[in-house]
């Protein structure tokens, strides 16, 4: 396991905490975590990015709608995440996460499958927000 997120105790799920000094730094290892629970991180080469937009009507829906995204992505193998860029803007009443995903698609040898995330879920997600920065975690349906 890597050592940028924990996973925390749970009866069947993947609970997740990560910690940043930014709520981008967290949105960012948050991702990253759902990636290296599915696919050995390790494994993928930034050889290409993506840019992504996704909208949220308050923190907590978009860090689902972010981490819903990556879930998509790494699933189809369209796109496999190994860093990324994360921006967190405001839109009128809308939260907006611009990213950059570094990566490359799928291929079939090279990265090795691990655990099968079924879906994100708000059930016990936490964005906790600090002077010094900031502590998030959620749930993953396995």
């Amino acid at each position: 396991m890597s050592t940028f997120y924990r996973i925390l105790e749970h009866v069947s799920d993947a609970y997740v905490e990560v910690e940043g000094r930014s709520l981008e730094e967290c949105f960012s290892k948050a991702g990253l975590a759902v990636v290296d629970i599915m696919v050995d991180l390790d494994s993928i080469s930034p050889v290409s990015s993506v840019d992504v937009r996704v909208k949220g009507f308050d923190l907590y829906s978009l860090l689902y709608n972010f981490l819903e995204d990556v879930l998509v992505k790494v699933t189809s193998g369209e796109f496999l995440p190994c860093s990324m860029d994360v921006k967190i803007s405001r839109d009128g009443e809308s939260f907006v996460v611009d990213a950059k995903y570094y990566g490359e698609s799928f291929v079939l040898g090279k990265h090795r499958a691990k655990v099968e995330v079924k879906a994100i879920t708000y059930h016990l997600m936490e964005i906790v927000e600090k002077d010094d920065g900031c502590v998030v975690r959620f749930l993953l349906d396995l």
